[in-house]
């Protein structure tokens, strides 16, 4: 039994569904805090969070507050999402870089970017003071943009901190179908960045099954693959690759589309939360289902698993690079495959990265660095050498234009 798992940005609508992995998965908690700022929804999300509980039997209490020192004292596990802007200024960042000629995203290129500017002093005020109230916590970081966010953690906080997304385990489980297995049965050799992850080779019982893996893919069509990639140097991207392989065709749909995903979740949100106004709720609703936040039950849960157990298991996550992969900085944040247990945390050493990716990956990462130095310092120098070496950034000038716009309508300081 875990005392307590405090969550900042615990007032967002998708809350209840860690709550519902809690529990299908018995992983037992005595209390369960939701940390977020004052409001109504708050105590909204907190009261049906409750209700859920205590349909189900499941031996917690579920509370909300606004007081961050309340909510994370004698925590064991800290889960941030704040969402600083909220939902309305994840549209902008999905938004306003295709107007600039650049791909818009909330975790990369300009739209990560101006995300990182808002976020990290949030984020980085909160650990500090949390370093302060519970030092020894575990702090599980879901928050975008992620790479970056965790570059900050790493060189300037004292917390342990894990960075966590769940894409690379749709991979996974991606490379189990295809072999026919479980995913406990396979082995993913993984290199990446945060949403910039590639799987090298796949292994069963000590033997590659890479060619049987890419012979398979030749001979089917399943979404969620670049075959073009796959074909071209022989490893396995995410999805989210393609955003700086395939830069025009992107931008061209991005600037053709009616309606970004950031504005359908922030309509969504609106609806959600009128149904978790009704006190006789007790389900998780269709609508909020449909968001489809498979990163409770398939990552964040998984992971406080395997940290409570005394045998390891192979997980990948976001951390501090240590040599991990050879050709980056030691205290870059970097995606590798983790062997997690109850001991700690023992990333693998995933060695030199491909010839074709060493350049782009060194590039991502300098750009991260800058950024984090320019809200530390508040440097506008930096911010603009953060955006214009950036991959998914084409020039000087685009740079400049996006950053003054940031800069105005975001009411950033930096000098």
């Amino acid at each position: 039994m875990i005392d307590r798992l405090a969550v900042l940005g615990g007032s967002s609508v998708y809350t209840p569904e860690l709550i519902l992995s809690l529990i299908s998965r018995n992983l037992k908690f005595k209390e369960i805090v939701l940390i977020g700022r004052p409001g109504p929804k708050l105590p909204l999300v907190a009261k049906f969070c409750q209700r859920l509980v205590d349909k189900s039997g499941y031996p917690a209490t579920v509370s909300g507050t606004t007081d961050l020192v309340e909510g994370v004292r004698g925590a064991k596990y800290i889960l941030n999402h704040v969402r600083v802007g909220g939902m309305a200024a994840r549209i902008r960042d999905e938004k306003q870089p295709p107007k600039q000629g650049m791909v818009g995203d909330e975790s990369l290129g300009a739209g990560g970017f101006a995300n990182a500017l808002r976020t990290l002093p949030v984020v980085m005020d909160l650990t500090q003071r949390i370093e302060q109230i519970n030092p020894d916590a575990i702090f599980i970081n879901l928050t975008n943009p992620m790479g970056i966010v965790m570059e900050a953690l790493i060189k300037y906080s004292k917390l342990k901190a894990i960075g966590v997304c769940d894409l690379p385990g749709v991979y996974v489980k991606k490379m189990a179908m295809i072999l026919r297995l479980s995913p406990s049965e396979i082995c993913v050799d993984y290199i990446g960045l945060n949403h910039v992850g590639w799987i090298q080779d796949v292994k069963v019982q000590g033997r590659s099954c890479m060619a049987k893996v890419l012979e398979r893919l030749e001979h089917q069509s399943e979404d969620g693959f670049d075959y073009d990639l796959i074909g071209l140097f022989r490893m396995i991207p995410t999805r989210t690759v393609g955003l700086f392989f395939h830069q025009d065709e992107v931008l061209k749909k991005q600037l053709a589309c009616s309606r970004f995903r950031a504005e359908i979740l922030h309509e969504a949100e609106q609806q959600i939360l009128k149904l978790y106004e009704d006190n006789h709720l007790t389900e998780i609703p269709d609508l909020t289902r449909q968001r489809n936040a498979i990163w409770y039950e398939e990552t964040i849960v998984p992971l406080i698993e395997a940290l409570e157990r005394p045998t390891e298991e192979d997980i990948i996550l976001c951390l501090r690079n240590d040599g991990s992969i050879r050709d980056l900085p030691e205290d870059c944040s970097v995606e590798i495959p983790v062997k997690v247990s109850a001991k700690g945390l023992r990333p693998w050493k995933v060695g030199s990265c491909p010839r074709f990716l060493r350049g782009l990956f060194l590039a991502i990462k300098e750009s991260d660095r800058l950024t984090v130095e320019a809200v530390r310092h508040k440097s506008y120098d930096y911010a603009l050498q953060a955006l214009v070496i950036n991959p998914l950034v084409p020039s000087l000038d685009a740079a400049k234009r996006y950053l003054d716009r940031t800069i105005r309508e975001e009411g950033i300081e930096l000098h």
